[in-house]
Parts: structure tokens; C-alpha cells; sequence
């Protein structure tokens, strides 16, 4: 008798279904330890699609039927052609040409420094060319590079650190994941009084280098780190300044200050100021 009534009430419960488990036995669904409970693979793999709502439906709006539309496609053809216009009138930077080195990128600004592009650059590519390394350009000789430099102004001064700083680029080369403190400031808005304060320049790759100052460190995260570290820098540096103003533009479409950083949206009006100002404006670097 015992043992009947056990073997119904296994029964019972082996035919309880629920109408909203299905699959699974109702009971058996509900026991951690059952490996019904884990989804099959069936379910593990299969996507899931896009959630649709019949009280908000999806809108499909079409370019072409906008186009369609003659003061769009007016507004449309003008802002293109802005665009269009802002990118010729990119900043060009030596910074930029030579990304790839850092090393190289630490030269030019050394040599860039209190000097206008147009009489450093080509002592740089001279350089370039007798010492195109840092370990030959840590062997070079002083009285001749300094032959090279002298009409830069601060001819020993330069000569003698891109020297130093070659030496100290082959015996401690930087290494992107290991930052050294920085010498010198940097300028950022005070939230408090919204004036500004100096505040020391956060760490970098190449703090250590001798003659790597702020300019040297913005040129460095604005074009060699190959991230988003660009957006977080704020030069004082005119071409600098320039150029990040262009690539906010340009990159993300929108308003940047030098003090402030990033602001509002870009519009048509601000693109064709913008572009002005870069098409006359002299390039000095």
C-alpha cells in the first residue's frame, strides 16, 4: 500500500505541466541543483532581436526624400561643401609628418621652440639626414651640429641638448605603459571661481627627456600616443591651439577653447569662420 502510494504520487508529479514554463517540468524547473535549469545551447547561441513597440514605432528616415526637399537639400550641399573646405584648410604640423618617432617629434620641437617653422624645419631634415637615429645623432659631433643649428639662435644650447637628449633616448627609451613625472604646468579651468589655475603637467612617456617641457609633452599626446589623449590637452602654443581647434572641428563637430576645451555643436556659420581664419593665417610651423 506504501509503496503504491509512492509510485502515484511520483507519477502526479511527473505529468504536472505549466502553461508558462514550457519544456521543463514545473516542479523539477525550480531545483538549482537540476541541469534542466541551465539554457540549453540552443538557447545560449541564439540572438536576440531588436525589441519592436507597437506604441512607439521605428522611423526610417530616408536622405533621398530629404534631398527631395529644396531647402534641405540647399542646407545639405552648403554644410557638405563646408566640410569639404574645412579639410583643405587642415593645419599642416611637422609634429604630424613624423608621429610615428617620437623621438623625431621631441627633435623638431626643440628646434621649433622660440623659432618660426619656416627657418627650423629644413635645419631639421638636415639633421635627419646626417644622424636619422637617436643612437647616431648621440655620437654626432658638437662643433658640427651646432653648425647646423646656430642661425636658430640658441645655437650651444640646442645642439648640445638634442645631444643629450638622444643619449638619454637610447639608454632609457620611453615605454608607453610607464609614465615619469613631468617638469612644468598646465593651465585648467578653476570650477570654484571659473578663472584658472596652473597646475602641475600630469606624467608621460617621455617626462624624463631632457628639454621635454609642455610644448614637447602636448605635441607628444596630441599626435604619438594614438588614442584619445588629445582631447584632454589644452597648449598654450599657437599652432598647437590652432590645429586642435581644426580636429575638434573637423573629427568631433564641435567648439573648442584653449582654456575651456570642448564645447557646444559646430554649425555651418562657425565652419565657414573657421575655415577663413585657417586660409589666411601664416603657417609658422
Amino acid at each position: 500500500m506504501h509503496e503504491t502510494t509512492k509510485r502515484r504520487r511520483k507519477s502526479r508529479s511527473e505529468t504536472l505541466q505549466s502553461h508558462y514554463f514550457q519544456g521543463d517540468n514545473g516542479l523539477e524547473s525550480q531545483d538549482p541543483e537540476s541541469p534542466k535549469c541551465s539554457p540549453s545551447n540552443e538557447q545560449r547561441t541564439q540572438p536576440s532581436g531588436p525589441t519592436k513597440s507597437r506604441f512607439f514605432p521605428a522611423q526610417h528616415i530616408a536622405l533621398d526624400e530629404l534631398l527631395a526637399t529644396p531647402a534641405f537639400a540647399c542646407f545639405y550641399n552648403d554644410f557638405v561643401q563646408a566640410l569639404v573646405d574645412l579639410y583643405r584648410a587642415k593645419p599642416i604640423l611637422i609634429q604630424e609628418h613624423v608621429a610615428c618617432d617620437p623621438w623625431k617629434v621631441i627633435v623638431a620641437v626643440t628646434l621649433l621652440n622660440k623659432t618660426a617653422g619656416k627657418q627650423s624645419i629644413p635645419v631639421f631634415f638636415d639633421i635627419i639626414d646626417r644622424w636619422p637615429t637617436p643612437d647616431a645623432l648621440a655620437q654626432a659631433p658638437l662643433s658640427l651640429l651646432h653648425e647646423l643649428v646656430k642661425d636658430l639662435g640658441l645655437g650651444e644650447v640646442r645642439s648640445t641638448r638634442l645631444i643629450a637628449l638622444s643619449q638619454m633616448y637610447v639608454e632609457d627609451p620611453p615605454v608607453p605603459e610607464r609614465l615619469r613625472p613631468s617638469r612644468g604646468k598646465m593651465r585648467l579651468p578653476c570650477s570654484s571661481e571659473g578663472g584658472l589655475t596652473d597646475v602641475k603637467y600630469p606624467p608621460t612617456p617621455i617626462s624624463h627627456l631632457p628639454g621635454c617641457g609642455p610644448y614637447a609633452l602636448d605635441s607628444y599626446r596630441i599626435f604619438c600616443t594614438g588614442d584619445d589623449q588629445w582631447k584632454s590637452v589644452l597648449p598654450r602654443d599657437k599652432e598647437l591651439v590652432k590645429y586642435l581647434r581644426w580636429k575638434w572641428a573637423f573629427e568631433e563637430y564641435r567648439r573648442w577653447d584653449p582654456h575651456r576645451g570642448p564645447g557646444d555643436t559646430i554649425d555651418l556659420d562657425y565652419i565657414r569662420s573657421m575655415t577663413a581664419e585657417l586660409n589666411v593665417a601664416e603657417i609658422s610651423h
